[in-house]
């Protein structure tokens, strides 16, 4: 038993060590970068950023191990600390401390003070992230039935789960005195549900066979159809009368999304037994083969945005497709370097979205439309899976596991900050887009242990791949 203890303490205090380290350099290079790299090109900052995001990536490896958290959460946080607003509270401060203890040592040593951009969350980085999400999305597909998907349950689920935000949202923001189109957006920002914060938690404690992680699964992707909906109709519903060009659209996006769901599964199952069973059965994957599987995956997410969808969507149609190949597990393996490459870079720059000063300036709206945001999808989705008769714990699981706005929310308002309308100005302002996006990264903060604790509640053990 002592000798246990021994090893506990020792591995703790060595992954102190790294810590302590890692944080050394991240705050040293927060400083010295603005001067390091001030005249750098982009194409160039680039071999920078990749290892520096990489190396977040490691910390929160042993993070999780230090603190027992989640590793979604862990990124999550990292990437608040190194984001742009973050960094401009934190230098001024870094750069007296290092002047100080650097005069202390009787060095006279000049300190940048201009306030340092460590990553860029536009470029190349923005598009890794994007890949991060469409990976794993493709990597949960791949291990999921398209019956344990698309069926009546999870689309009731999904219907509750947009219904009662939407009707919130829109409720709170006029009775607190904003107009009709901040109030039509907030409604359509509640009704999102960022599917890869919870699949990133279910995949870490291997939770993804059970009942209630394929709800889960299932009305997120249905989820993110309807919420989607939603937006086309608040986009043209300006003047807050409804007519038929504003339906137009409407139908089309929903006319589309069935086609292509229906269509891509069809299509898809043909496509994977003719040209992917067949190499992955006669051994390894060879490359022309994993390339092709690679363009599948691609065009399925080209085509999702293109109607008007996520990307994320059509990774996950394509994976749920690829689960009709006798090769699954092969296809899983040749894919992981993506996924864990990718997807780190996707959660951190989900972080480094936040601006800390509108949280500040707006806390209290802020917090009063996180509070709706939570009740709101834990209510609907909890009460539409006891409703179908899921039991209690479950119907706990599958609310909190459907809580995360996260990307969705924040490109719904990004629209609405971009969007333009009759008479000049946007939609959105930009403080109400920050309070928007504000909720969209509390929600995706809270979810991972809000959402362990309420499967170890549920009775279900819980296991992370790391322990």
């Amino acid at each position: 038993m002592r000798d246990t203890i021994k090893a506990i303490k020792g591995k703790a205090h060595s992954y102190g060590k790294y810590l302590i380290a890692g944080l050394t350099v991240l705050l040293f290079l927060s400083v010295l970068r603005a001067s390091i790299f001030a005249d750098v090109s982009e194409d160039t900052r680039i071999w920078f950023e990749i290892p520096f995001i990489l190396i977040v990536a490691i910390l929160a490896e042993f993070l999780v191990e230090y603190l027992k958290q989640p590793m979604v959460m862990i990124l999550l946080v990292l990437g608040v600390l190194i984001s742009p607003s973050a960094l401009s509270l934190a230098s001024p401060y870094i750069s007296a401390s290092l002047i100080y203890v650097f005069s202390a040592l009787g060095l006279q040593v000049s300190v940048s003070q201009t306030v340092p951009r460590l990553v860029s969350t536009e470029g190349l980085i923005k598009i890794f992230a994007q890949l991060g999400a469409i990976f794993l999305l493709f990597k949960v597909g791949l291990h999921s039935e398209v019956s344990r998907i698309f069926n009546k349950k999870n689309f009731f689920v999904a219907f509750l789960g947009v219904v009662f935000p939407f009707v919130a949202g829109y409720y709170y923001a006029v009775s607190v005195g904003h107009g009709f189109n901040y109030a039509m957006f907030l409604g359509a920002a509640l009704t999102a549900t960022s599917v890869g914060v919870t699949v990133a938690v279910l995949q870490e404690f291997k939770v993804l066979h059970h009942e209630f992680a394929q709800v889960i699964l299932g009305a997120a992707v249905i989820d993110d159809i309807l919420g989607l909906l939603a937006l086309s109709l608040v986009k043209n519903v300006p003047s807050g009368s409804p007519d038929l060009g504003t339906l137009a659209p409407f139908v089309s996006v929903l006319v589309a999304s069935t086609l292509f769901v229906i269509g891509g599964i069809l299509l898809g199952r043909r496509i994977v037994s003719r040209y992917f069973d067949e190499p992955a059965k006669e051994g390894a994957i060879g490359n022309a083969a994993f390339l092709g599987m690679l363009v599948y995956v691609l065009s399925y997410s080209y085509v999702a945005e293109y109607i008007g969808l996520s990307a994320i969507v059509g990774a996950f149609l394509a994976g749920v497709t690829l689960n009709y190949s006798k090769s699954v597990h092969k296809i899983s393996g040749m894919f992981y370097p993506l996924e864990a490459f990718f997807t780190p870079i996707f959660f951190i720059s989900l972080g480094m979205l936040v601006d800390i000063e509108a949280l500040a300036d707006n806390l209290l709206p802020i917090l009063a439309i996180t509070l709706i945001a939570v009740v709101t999808k834990a209510l609907g989705c909890g009460l539409a899976t006891r409703l179908a008769g899921g039991s209690s714990k479950d119907s706990l699981v599958v609310g909190m596991g459907m809580i995360p706005r996260g990307e969705v929310a924040l490109i719904i308002g990004l629209i609405g900050l971009t969007s333009t309308v009759q008479g000049g100005g946007t939609i959105l302002t930009a403080t109400e887009y920050s309070m928007i996006a504000s909720m969209a990264f509390l929600t995706t903060l809270i979810t991972p242990p809000m959402l362990q604790k309420a499967m170890e509640y549920g009775g279900y053990a819980v296991r992370s791949q790391r322990s």
